[in-house]
């Protein structure tokens, strides 16, 4: 396992606070198409952050909806939430997100070794 992912659930054991980011599309949902409005949760994982939500972990939630077609996704994408029954703290709409660089995720190091 990942030492990173092995320091943050040993935090979680421990009670310490911690924050977690989840992407929409993809991760808690299967959205074919950018079809947003017939996006079917997935209820395994919607368990495990309500799970982590409920130990109190701090969630944040991400996504591109309209990043790119510059719609406004976020009265539909709070709803889905809603009727899913996912619990969280923060939604970020419009987040582009090709890749994710940092010293927690894909290492600086790492990025450079695979291009």
């Amino acid at each position: 396992m990942n030492p990173f992912i092995k320091k943050v659930l040993k935090k979680i054991e421990k009670g310490e606070k911690v924050t977690i980011w989840f992407d929409i599309d993809g991760t808690l949902c299967d959205s074919e198409d950018k079809s947003y409005a017939d996006a079917i949760p997935d209820e395994a994982m919607i368990c495990l952050l309500n799970h982590l939500y409920d130990k109190g972990c701090q969630i944040f939630l991400v996504t591109a909806r309209g990043s790119t077609s510059g719609i406004d996704w976020k009265e539909l994408t709070k709803k889905e939430l809603k009727e899913w029954g996912v619990k969280y703290h923060k939604l970020i709409m419009g987040y582009p997100k090709d890749l994710y660089i940092g010293d927690e995720t894909l290492r600086p190091n790492e990025f450079l070794e695979l291009i």
